[in-house]
């Protein structure tokens, strides 16, 4: 009996040891790139990068779509309001945006519709000062609503 516990165990682990896992990998930032290579790559990377204010957050299956008023873009004519998709974060790589703050936004295509998440250099627009001295004057510039 207690030889068939112990198989029954190992069984048990074996089985839940081989369950795939979602982890988020990242391509981490090349040290002898200077922070202007860096931000070149980045753009270039990229099916969009803009600078935005999140209207509203909804769930969307098992990601989250993200509503952004656009107020400068970069690269790519995007509309006025955008969407794009990210993980929930924990795990999945996921950008945990906050409704009402603004964002510096560096998106990719992913298929049918415009999704970022913390491997790119998306990041709050307040830390984004270096990267929009960098990419220089905006192709298209929004006025914010009032």
């Amino acid at each position: 009996m207690k030889r068939a516990l112990w198989i029954l165990a190992i069984v048990a682990v074996m089985t839940l040891a081989s369950v795939d896992a979602l982890a988020c990998t990242c391509e981490l930032p090349w040290p002898q790139r200077s922070l202007k290579q860096q931000v070149e790559k980045a753009r270039k990377d990229s099916r969009a990068v803009f600078s935005g204010r999140v209207l509203r957050i909804d769930e969307a299956g098992y990601m989250l779509k993200v509503t952004l008023i656009v107020e400068n873009s970069w690269k790519e004519r995007l509309p006025k309001e955008v969407v794009l998709f990210t993980g929930r974060g924990g795990g999945d790589c996921g950008y945990r945006f906050e409704v009402g703050e603004d964002y510096l936004v560096y998106a990719y295509f992913g298929g049918t519709a415009l999704g970022t998440n913390i491997c790119q250099r998306t990041t709050p627009l307040s830390g984004g000062a270096d990267d929009i001295k960098i990419l220089g004057k905006p192709k298209r510039k929004q006025m914010r609503p009032a």
